[in-house]
């Protein structure tokens, strides 16, 4: 017990090794067989090929349709599976398909029967269904997935041209008519993936997915499917990220929870999920480690058993994807694939304790928030009235504080930045040349919702890095050293570090070496015990020197009153809020140099 109470140092064994999720979830240290008995009843199935036990789906999104087609023709030659197109007529989000004709220009030369081909087009999502069943007529056997999916465009845009329910309608009776055509085909794609995109937890993810799927089966009875047919042929949506045990247990649960559902509604059909890779994780900043982030998310998919995982270009963030960024998406799934051999396992997380009860815990919570928006009247009332968008902003507020505060790092941005990295090619494309008319208006007042807006938890440091850019000569930090090495050797590296990730570089030296015409901010770095005898005599004199601001490195403790009226402006200390610190950092940057 001497051991465990020197780990501990005194803390509390709740406070310093159980974590808690920001669905509230407990997280052990340690797990034992009596916490992991199996969540899930019915397991994902043997692959039928180990060596691709997924189907490796490419996007493309380039605004040119020819463009596109040749992009999409060169990921299926070099091992692509199937492709995600993504529509948007304006061409900014997406290939500029207005009708039937700029389809079939990205698709020429594609064997619908052998690679199949996705939809992702919001509410042109019925328009562009038709267009992909002229295509296929002459392969009834096509495994097509429509991803016919109105409510997820609804909520990212807080918008409908036409009542959202309409649009649901309007989705349901275009999988009416063409499921007897295509009978491999599916229809609704049941996407928790807004929520995720707008900063919400695990839970709210599984929630939104779960009523999305219910409201989207309504839909097809109404419109003359059976409730098995509706269910049979729907895919789940979910995002993978950077966190793959997370995700590996998210994905579990949501097989539960189908499980569930279809078992209240009294059918049967086998869950088929298309992950997709977290546009939220993804950074401008040091943008290499985007290709670490896609991979722990490729393995998180498929180590959960994904049916389809989507991985975008690590230069995401940064605009169009060259070549060699599509080119890496793809090779990193078949590397997890092919020489990772993720598929010769079914369900590896199976019978791991911490994976089991997670997979259990995020599968309860899931239902519980699916609960509580059908009470709220289902999901579409939920989206308008602001219940959805309430709830998940509370958890965005929190992730983000997490981030400002570097409890939740964020490598190459808020941890380890790099400010001499080079800069990534990516593509510069007017999608105002490619753009397309398409009318989506269905009658009826417009719908209306507080937006799930996307958000990348790394903009506030791009923004910071954005500022230092401007400013000339390049911005600087001095940071005072007192004492000798073993004195200030930790701290110096703590703010080196902090002030790289706002674009500011460091100059090192003793207070009596600062020179305010250079760094026109500086830094005191050292022990408590020389901050006691030495920090504010040397405030004073960074302050007689010219200092616009003065910083300490640590908690001042009962120093704090003697430290402040000698000079020190503000402290940095682990816990704090260095996006504050930056911010305010800048500003006196900015003042000296007269922007």
């Amino acid at each position: 017990m001497a051991l465990v109470d020197k780990t501990l140092k005194g803390a509390p064994f709740d406070k310093r090794l159980v974590a808690k999720t920001y669905d509230g979830l407990t997280v052990q240290p340690l797990y034992t067989a009596d916490d992991g008995a199996p969540a899930l009843a019915a397991r994902p199935r043997p692959h039928a090929d180990p060596a691709r036990p997924w189907d490796l789906r490419t996007v493309v999104d380039h605004a040119d349709p020819a463009r596109a087609n040749a992009d999409l023709l060169k990921d299926l030659q070099n091992g692509a599976a199937s492709v995600l197109v993504r529509i948007d007529p304006t061409g900014v989000d997406g290939v500029a398909v207005g009708g039937q004709d700029e389809l079939a220009r990205v698709l020429s030369g594609v064997l619908l029967d052998l690679a199949p081909v996705a939809l992702d087009a919001g509410l042109m999502g019925p328009q562009a269904a038709n267009a992909l069943a002229v295509l296929a007529k002459g392969a009834p056997e096509a495994p097509l997935a429509f991803h016919l999916d109105p409510l997820s465009a609804f909520a990212e845009a807080g918008a409908s041209a036409g009542p959202i329910e309409s649009h649901v309608v309007s989705a349901a009776q275009t999988a009416a008519r063409h499921a007897p055509a295509y009978p491999k085909a599916s229809l609704f794609l049941a996407s928790g993936r807004a929520a995720h995109e707008a900063g919400g937890s695990e839970a709210q993810e599984l929630g939104f997915m779960a009523a999305a799927a219910l409201a989207y089966a309504k839909a097809m009875t109404r419109a003359g499917l059976s409730m098995q047919a509706a269910f049979e042929r729907m895919v789940l949506g979910l995002s993978a990220d950077a966190e793959y045990f997370t995700t590996v247990a998210k994905l579990r649960a949501a097989r539960a929870i189908w499980a569930r559902l279809t078992a209240a509604c009294e059918v049967e059909a086998t869950a088929r999920i298309e992950a997709r890779s977290s546009r939220r994780m993804l950074s401008k900043l040091d943008p290499w480690v985007n290709l670490l982030r896609l991979t722990a998310a490729g393995f998180g998919a498929g180590v959960g058993g994904a049916d389809a995982v989507v991985l975008e270009p690590f230069t995401r963030p940064l605009g169009r994807a060259t070549e060699f960024a599509r080119r890496q998406a793809r090779n990193t799934q078949l590397v997890l694939m092919e020489e990772a051999a993720l598929g010769r396992v079914a369900d590896p997380a199976g019978g791991a304790w911490f994976l089991e009860r997670l997979t259990d815990d995020l599968a309860r919570a899931g239902w519980a928030v699916f609960q509580e928006i059908e009470r709220q009247g289902g999901v579409v009332a939920a989206l308008e009235s602001g219940f959805i968008a309430e709830e998940i902003a509370k958890v965005r507020a929190a992730r983000e504080a997490d981030v400002a505060k570097r409890k939740t790092g964020l490598i190459g941005t808020s941890e380890f930045p790099n400010l001499g990295e080079a800069s990534v090619a990516s593509e510069e494309v007017d999608p105002a040349a490619f753009a397309k008319p398409a009318d989506v208006r269905l009658p009826g007042p417009d719908g209306r919702c507080p937006a799930l807006a996307p958000v990348r938890l790394s903009e506030p440091f791009e923004a910071l890095r954005d500022r230092a850019l401007k400013l000339e000569p390049k911005p600087q930090v001095f940071i005072a050293t007192l004492g000798g090495a073993s004195d200030y050797t930790a701290r110096l590296g703590f703010s080196r570090n902090l002030f790289a990730a706002g674009g500011v570089a460091a100059v090192v030296g003793a207070p009596d070496a600062y020179d305010a015409a250079t760094a026109p901010i500086a830094v005191i770095a050292s022990s408590d015990e020389r901050y006691a005898a030495e920090a504010g005599a040397a405030a004073a004199e960074l302050q007689r020197k010219g200092a616009k601001r003065v910083f300490l490195a640590g908690r001042p403790g009962d120093l704090e009153a003697e430290l402040k009226s000698a000079g020190v402006d503000d402290f940095l200390f682990a816990g704090g809020d260095i996006t504050a610190v930056l911010d305010a950092a800048l500003s006196a940057l900015e003042h000296a140099r007269g922007n």
